[in-house]
């Protein structure tokens, strides 16, 4: 039960030191004393959990935190207001010991338009069991347009944004493959507030900042 959980479960690791201002203009709001706070809902009940953001070097990693479990850190990369994870997610219990990405996971500002589409790539390789393993993960987003959107943290006015992706695996000579799909209604300056799944979905319960 999480944010697109599927196969992407990412792995714990440790921001650098904080250098304010590296991702300011983005679409998120780089506040590291803000708390959101998210209700997830699937076949197995409503869980909630809570996601800090700390500011790094390069970046800022979002860090979500559910009652029971331990921490499950993302970590993003910022360029040209553009943003993009960089942490390497667990694909079928595979231990990962490389990741290279492509394109963007949110856009630059600019780009923020009706109608406007990019992707985002993850090539990964690593080991299970003692067998090599490989997979690319392929995201493709399209913007639907702006919508208003009522959470139980409020009413906004929001990008809607449509994901399709795929999962393209190999552990051995056992093939792998997934698709997935959602939509997100994400607010400047305050992040995503909604996402939609098939069975499963998310929502802004409250934000404390």
């Amino acid at each position: 039960m999480r944010r697109l959980a599927l196969l992407l479960l990412p792995f714990l690791t440790l921001p650098a030191l904080a250098e304010a201002g590296v991702c300011d203009g983005g679409i998120k709001p780089m506040q590291p004393g803000w708390v959101w706070t998210y209700r997830d809902t699937d076949k197995d009940g409503v869980e909630f959990y809570e996601m800090r953001r700390s500011l790094t070097t390069t970046g800022y990693t979002d860090t979500y935190t559910t009652p029971g479990k331990p921490p499950a850190p993302q970590s993003f990369r910022c360029e040209g207001g553009a943003q993009t994870n960089v942490t390497a997610p667990s694909v079928g219990g595979a231990e990962i010991t490389r990741l290279t990405v492509t394109g963007v996971s949110f856009p630059a500002p600019a780009d923020w338009k009706t109608g406007y589409t990019w992707n985002y790539l993850m090539n990964l390789e690593g080991r299970k069991s003692g067998f090599n393993a490989k997979a690319t993960i392929t995201f493709n987003y399209r913007i639907l347009g702006r919508e208003k959107v009522t959470v139980p943290a409020g009413t906004f006015d929001a990008w809607k944004v449509e994901m399709n992706g795929n999962v393209d695996a190999r552990i051995s000579v056992l093939p792998i493959r997934q698709k997935f799909s959602e939509t997100q209604w994400i607010v400047p300056d305050i992040g995503i507030v909604r996402i939609q799944r098939e069975n499963s979905g998310s929502e802004l319960t409250s934000l404390k900042k």
